[in-house]
């Protein structure tokens, strides 16, 4: 790591104040040293990539909507050494400690306030104070599970606390995203550099969840409340969700009854013992908080006051954000604890009081300006950079308003190295660190996550404003090592179970829907490629009518083909027909076109992605990708790139249908993609065929080839029947044959065994969705290619118009009728969802 010049005046974390590396990053520092540019290249191309497959996101807000960007993560470390983070433990143990007695007091005796040992302002002026909470006593006695500090390093090399991060403390799930995409591309790095496991950590955070809700449960459910696909930290509440074994679950999939709280699943009701919250503590119960809110779940502070509930963190907990409180921790630890605060605040002069007032109004450009109360609306003002104009109107409002504001010491951050550009550069950073109780005291995370500037702004430490993160490396230290590797204690006394019974409601819709898409998706690439195919090779035959079925189903509602064809001719309007081609695949405007339907499916993947293996889900991705790489687009379908898109589509359809045929457990979201999956294919045959076979002048043989091109039949039917062409023959493939995948019997058939597995059909008597289940598959079984095709053709016409007519008709009204079984609480948003196939 040569050439690296450290800012002067600053602590920086790999040489000292001599120039010499710091002992703790030989090992890490000579491994990257020994890469050339050609292999940081090829490893920076490497994790780019996998944050691309693995879909790491973060959303950004501006004044309209919310934004996804691709996560950032710097490929250098931030290397500490174990006996420093076992300090930083210590200390930081003493100040959640501190934290949670200031919050069993406000919300209990009150005897601070009291005492006038705390300011009444600092109390109930504090937006995250929260009346109703008061009285509210929290699992095992402790406010605070799950504690985050922001910390940054001052120029003497002592660590400060910037921030404390209690109500919901983010950035837990992408501290473990980034060290799995460094152990991707640096293994041989960790490995030598002995790295601590951030494994136990997380293994420890989960037992004490489970150890809190076990009291109302031997078995207990836990779930994680997410605000929903749009919050800025979406991704990382799915992952957690997925790698902790928790339900993640939306407000709208809870509900309190009888003081308790349960979650809608497919089954009906079933208990939740602890919530994992990730919605800030106002927004979740708009029955005795924010009435507002849509995010919560009425009731359920009530639920935590009669003990059915547990919380991580308690509500209000968010009280001891403020900033402002932090010019007084030292007081109450001394006090309270009676010993001094190990891990310091960065100074902090509240304008409540009068001598505090005067220096920060003297120091001004000395100082950033923070609001006293965390709030997102409410700026801060950094001091060194406001005008004579910004600093006399500042002031103004500071007198005017002075409980309002407060003072905050500008430190001299620590520099860390960052790979930009090709070459190491000294970047100021912010270190998050976070702590769970563990019975008797906290246990730290050997590791943290470390945010710093892309550029030379050194304020710009947040990743909504184009900030990176970093991995933390806590180098192992031999002298250290007893208690580091102790196994953590397994609970083996909890019976084995295979229950899949639990599948909230909205999640089975969103996996419905996900099947549907998907084949909706299919189906649609498929016979554009027909279209697109038969067009653009057949251009010398006498007649082109024999594909008008086909064009039939990529038409607006209203528009007749007959505008497609040359006037008096059996030849077909290139020019007239392309429009329609190119709005079918790439129109953003036409919501069932091919590149919508990708998108559909992935916004729908996107709510459920906590399901799926990473290997699926990069899948989900690459739909993402190839929707954006088109849309809009207005090239010919005599172009290459055209049948490139569809041939990428097929490709990367099929091999997420087959990674999730090969690795998802047959549960209930199994169960309900697949249904998705056969309804949606049952009703592209049926429409198709139904448009193909009743009409009154018999097409040549042609249409029954594309028909066979279309559902990928055409080998199979060759085997069986050479190059003879019968359109009994082709219907009865892809109408009756039980063995063929592309036939109708066979979607009905698959149909009516998924269905058999659900609650409905084990737990009942005989429904809706059953009697609609038999009437489709006694119709196909009692119906042959002969009855269908009688010698008569208006007969014929009649025949065949019905029998595929009222199919459809059946298979949207299983649709409706699990919808209202299954999905009842959300069938205001499916409703909006299209149920006709194409068109």
């Amino acid at each position: 790591m040569g050439g690296y010049e450290p800012k002067s005046g600053s602590y920086d974390e790999l040489v000292d104040e001599n120039g010499k590396q710091r002992p703790h990053w030989k090992s890490t520092s000579e491994h990257l040293g020994s890469l050339d540019q050609t292999r940081w290249l090829r490893r920076e191309q490497q994790l780019n990539r996998l944050i691309n497959d693995n879909g790491i996101t973060y959303n950004v807000y501006d004044e309209t909507a919310s934004k996804t960007r691709p996560w950032s993560v710097d490929m250098v470390p931030l290397a500490i050494s174990q006996k420093e983070m076992t300090s930083l433990e210590a200390s930081l143990s003493q100040r959640a400690h501190l934290l949670n007695l200031i919050l069993g007091d406000v919300y209990g005796r009150q005897t601070m306030l009291q005492s006038s040992k705390m300011h009444p302002y600092l109390v109930f002026s504090n937006p995250s104070f929260l009346r109703p909470c008061h009285g509210l006593l929290p699992s095992k006695h402790s406010h605070i599970q799950l504690y985050a500090a922001d910390l940054v390093r001052a120029p003497d090399g002592q660590w400060r606390v910037v921030a404390d991060r209690v109500e919901a403390a983010s950035g837990l799930g992408y501290a473990l995203e980034n060290r799995m995409l460094m152990s991707r591309i640096f293994p041989k790095a960790i490995w030598q550099a002995n790295i601590l496991s951030l494994q136990p950590f997380i293994q420890k955070f989960c037992q004490h969840i489970e150890s809190m809700a076990a009291s109302s449960a031997e078995s207990p459910t836990i779930a994680l409340l997410t605000a929903g696909p749009k919050n800025e930290s979406y991704f990382e509440q799915s992952f957690l969700a997925r790698n902790l074994g928790y339900t993640l679950a939306e407000g709208e999939d809870l509900t309190v009854r009888s003081n308790r709280l349960y979650m809608k699943t497919i089954n009906g009701v079933q208990q939740v013992h602890g919530l994992l919250r990730r919605v800030d503590s106002p927004w979740i119960d708009p029955l005795e908080l924010r009435n507002e809110s849509l995010l919560g779940v009425p009731g359920i502070v009530n639920a935590v006051r009669q003990r059915n509930l547990s919380l991580v963190n308690a509500l209000g907990s968010g009280f001891v954000e403020a900033p402002a409180l932090l010019a007084f921790l030292p007081w109450f630890c001394r006090n309270y604890l009676g010993e001094g605060l190990e891990m310091p605040s960065i100074g902090t002069w509240w304008c409540g009081q009068k001598a505090e007032r005067d220096y920060v109004i003297e120091n001004l450009e000395k100082l950033t300006i923070s609001p006293t109360f965390r709030k997102h609306s409410q700026p801060s003002y950094y001091g060194p950079k406001l005008s004579k104009t910004e600093k006399e109107n500042l002031t103004k409002q500071i007198l005017r308003y002075p409980e309002r504001y407060c003072g905050q010491e500008i430190v001299s951050q620590a520099t860390t190295p960052s790979y930009e550009d090709g070459k190491l550069q000294p970047r100021n950073f912010i270190m998050r660190v976070f702590l769970v109780a563990d019975g008797n005291g906290w246990k730290m995370m050997p590791g943290g996550l470390v945010r710093h500037p892309s550029g030379d702004d050194s304020m710009t430490f947040s990743m909504q404003h184009g900030g990176e993160s970093k991995d933390v490396w806590v180098i192992r230290d031999p002298a250290l090592e007893s208690g580091t590797r102790a196994a953590a204690h397994i609970n083996l006394d909890k019976p084995i179970h295979r229950n899949h019974t639990d599948l909230p409601s909205r999640t089975a819709d969103n996996m419905h829907w996900l099947g549907r898409y998907i084949e909706r998706a299919e189906s649609l690439a498929r016979l554009l490629r027909t279209l697109t195919n038969f067009l653009t090779e057949d251009m010398s035959g006498e007649s082109q009518r024999a594909i008008t079925p086909l064009l039939d189903q990529i038409l607006p509602t209203g528009e007749s083909t007959e505008k497609l064809f040359y006037p008096e001719t059996e030849r077909i309007d290139i020019s007239a027909a392309e429009p329609f081609l190119i709005r079918a695949l790439f129109s953003e405007e036409n919501p069932e076109s091919l590149v919508n339907n990708l998108h559909f499916v992935e916004r729908a993947g996107a709510k459920v992605k906590e399901r799926f293996s990473i290997d699926t889900w990069k899948r989900m991705q690459r739909f993402r990708e190839l929707a954006n790489s088109y849309s809009g687009r207005t090239i010919s379908i005599f172009d290459d790139e055209v049948s490139i898109f569809i041939d990428d589509t097929l490709e990367n359809l099929a091999i997420f249908i087959g990674n999730a045929y090969e690795n998802m457990t047959r549960s209930q979201g199994w169960s309900f993609m697949q249904i998705g999956r056969r309804i949606e294919r049952a009703l592209a045959i049926s429409s198709l065929l139904q448009t193909s076979y009743s009409l009154a002048k018999p097409y040549d043989e042609r249409l029954d080839l594309q028909l066979l091109y279309w559902a990928d039949s055409s080998i199979t039917y060759r085997r069986r029947y050479l190059n003879t062409i019968s359109s009994e023959r082709v219907i009865d493939l892809l109408c009756f044959d039980p063995i063929n995948p592309r036939s109708l019997v066979y979607q009905i058939e698959k149909l009516r065994k998924l269905l058999s597995t659900l609650p409905h059909a084990t737990l009942g008597p005989r429904n809706t969705i059953d009697t609609l289940s038999l009437q489709l598959f006694s119709r196909i079984g009692l119906s042959s290619p002969e009855a269908l095709f009688p010698a008569d053709v208006q007969l014929r016409m009649k025949t065949v118009h019905e029998f595929f007519g009222e199919t459809t008709q059946n298979l949207l009204e299983l649709a409706t009728a699990l919808q209202r079984h299954y999905f009842a609480h959300t069938i205001q948003s499916a409703a909006s969802k299209p149920t006709a196939y194409l068109g």
